[in-house]
């Protein structure tokens, strides 16, 4: 087996994995090996600030996973949150981290405002998200 086709088959499985620990379909998820490697996962979850925007974890081998908002025609995606460390934690890690991550959003005050780490994390990091309870 070339090496590039077993890097490919273990990205997908991966992906895969993810997905289905976050409770997705196989056919929800796309990914790519490149420079860098990608991945996408369709999630059905939305955010109360922008009702009929579907959220998407989204995963590159440069940046780890990000919860994003599914970008409408061009404008870039806007990032709810990163995980960047480690690039390609357990499936499990992953859902659990996105789990904690709906369910304090929901939860969380009015006014809470981003860390310094995490405004230098996200450039397209939203403020408004986070006084927005996401819908479960």
């Amino acid at each position: 087996m070339r090496p590039e086709y077993r890097e490919e088959l273990l990205l997908r499985h991966y992906v895969e994995s993810v997905a289905e620990q976050v409770g997705v379909e196989a056919t929800a998820v796309l990914c790519e090996c490149g420079t860098p490697s990608t991945a996408y996962i369709a999630l059905a979850d939305t955010s109360c600030a922008w009702p009929r925007r579907l959220l998407m974890l989204v995963w590159s081998s440069d940046d780890g996973w990000r919860l994003a908002l599914e970008p409408k025609s061009d404008e870039p995606p806007v990032i709810v949150a990163a995980w960047p460390e480690p690039v390609r934690p357990a499936p499990v890690r992953v859902a659990h981290r996105l789990h904690n991550e709906l369910r304090t959003r929901a939860e969380v005050p009015a006014k809470m405002s981003p860390k310094p780490s995490e405004e230098a994390a996200h450039p397209w990091w939203q403020p408004e998200l986070a006084s927005t309870p996401i819908n479960r």
